[in-house]
């Protein structure tokens, strides 16, 4: 087992340019977790003592609105890491993590991690250009949310079928925000059907005014003198031809 944690430490940028010494090190000191699905890695509130490396299945990371559902923030699976943001500011998990699939991850504690820091910069660079390529990916996330909100704004839902549920790592960080976006599609998905439902409620009301609208019309030509002068002339012409 420590030789699997070794292997997924040298394919995962933050530690990959370690020393061999120093990569062992870190397997022999690195636990490993296995989760079922849906089971909970981390919760949000929690003290964070620890990072993870996931090896294998995949995890979400979500929130929750004010309403206590559930956000989807991002889903991340095998060489990613997770959980160093509480071990660099000391604040508690600011995301729950929950396995998408059964899951395998190793554990860091925060001891060995201070360790790497104080040992090797580099670590510390690429722990940088990790949270950057985070920053960039929440950039695009907010985009999105923005361009999709403006074309629900216009009625235009064009891109509500567009995507499909992420479970690989290689899609850009466009499609990856797009498919992260599930909550964002369901309240989409919820406003059409309002909107295609008042349109038919519109309709039909349309189609009721206008047939009370021509029975009115209807009686009032009807209950006219000139309606009843003219009804029994008819009446009197068919006498005649009767008659005659």
């Amino acid at each position: 087992m420590k030789s699997d944690i070794l292997n997924q430490l040298q394919k995962t940028s933050m530690f990959m340019n370690l020393s061999e010494e120093a990569l062992a090190d870190l397997a022999v000191k690195a636990s490993t977790r296995t989760l079922e699905k849906d089971e909970v890695l981390m919760r949000k509130g929690e003290r964070g003592d620890s990072l993870f490396l996931i090896h294998d299945g995949w995890v979400k990371i979500v929130t929750e609105d004010s309403k206590g559902d559930e956000l989807i923030i991002n889903k991340c699976g095998p060489g990613e890491t997770i959980g160093e943001m509480s071990l660099l500011d000391g604040s508690p998990r600011s995301a729950t993590v929950i396995a998408l699939t059964a899951s395998e991850v190793f554990e860091l504690k925060q001891d060995v991690f201070e360790e790497i820091l104080d040992q090797r910069t580099d670590v510390s660079l690429a722990i940088i250009r990790s949270y950057s390529e985070r920053l960039r990916f929440a950039t695009t996330y907010i985009e999105k949310a923005i361009d999709w909100s403006q074309k629900t704004a216009e009625g235009d839902y064009s891109f509500v079928e567009q995507t499909q549920p992420l479970m690989n790592d290689s899609a850009s960080n466009d499609d990856k925000a797009a498919q992260l976006l599930s909550t964002f599609f369901t309240m989409v998905r919820r406003v059409k059907e309002r909107e295609d439902g008042l349109k038919q409620q519109l309709e039909k009301l349309t189609i009721e005014i206008d047939q009370a609208r021509r029975k009115q019309e209807f009686e009032e030509i009807t209950g006219t003198e000139f309606y009843a002068n003219l009804k029994e002339q008819a009446k009197t012409l068919r006498q005649k031809r009767a008659q005659g």
